[in-house]
């Protein structure tokens, strides 16, 4: 769990266990100098409760959600939240990345799966649905069912929006 930085939380939020990958990550990316090691620092408490409480299909709870993304000095750090059943253990799982610009692993980064990055990144590259269909050695169904999950994931209708949303959550493109 060391390498990762991890945290362990109760029901309730408050913290269980931390590693001390994830209390450097987290002085260092929130500034919390003084932070409590029982407690998070406000804004990361604030989404994870934010996390939890967003609808949920048939009343079922997911067990992943899109991860956070903060940028600092080069480096990204990229947050999960991972939980059983609402009022259980929550576990976060903190990450340090160099900042990459537009990629399949930039894309994975923002929780999509290694094929929908790569139906993503190809289709930033003005790509058809036959022709990655022809590069990635499938089906042209495959890559439109790998689409939905993207628009799904993204909050978008597009290819075009999907791609915005990418880039913008990627901090490529500014948001308005």
């Amino acid at each position: 769990m060391e390498p990762l930085g991890t945290i362990v939380l109760t029901g309730d939020g408050r913290i269980q266990l931390m590693t001390r990958k994830a209390w450097d990550l987290l002085t260092q990316y929130f500034q919390v100098a003084s932070c409590q090691e029982s407690k998070l620092p406000e804004n990361l408490q604030q989404w994870v409760k934010h996390q939890i409480s967003l609808p949920t299909q048939n009343g079922k709870v997911p067990s992943s959600f899109l991860p956070l993304r903060l940028e600092h000095e080069g480096k990204c750090l990229v947050v999960y939240l991972v939980i059983a059943q609402i009022g259980e253990q929550h576990l976060l799982l903190l990450e340090e990345h160099s900042t990459q610009l537009f990629s399949i692993t930039s894309l994975e980064l923002m929780g999509l799966t290694k094929r929908e990055a790569e139906v993503l990144f190809w289709v930033a590259k003005d790509k058809s649905n036959t022709e990655i269909s022809t590069m990635l050695g499938c089906s042209n169904r495959t890559i439109k069912k790998h689409l939905e999950h993207i628009y799904e994931k993204l909050g978008a209708r597009t290819r075009t929006s999907a791609v915005l949303r990418a880039l913008e959550n990627l901090g490529i493109l500014g948001q308005p």
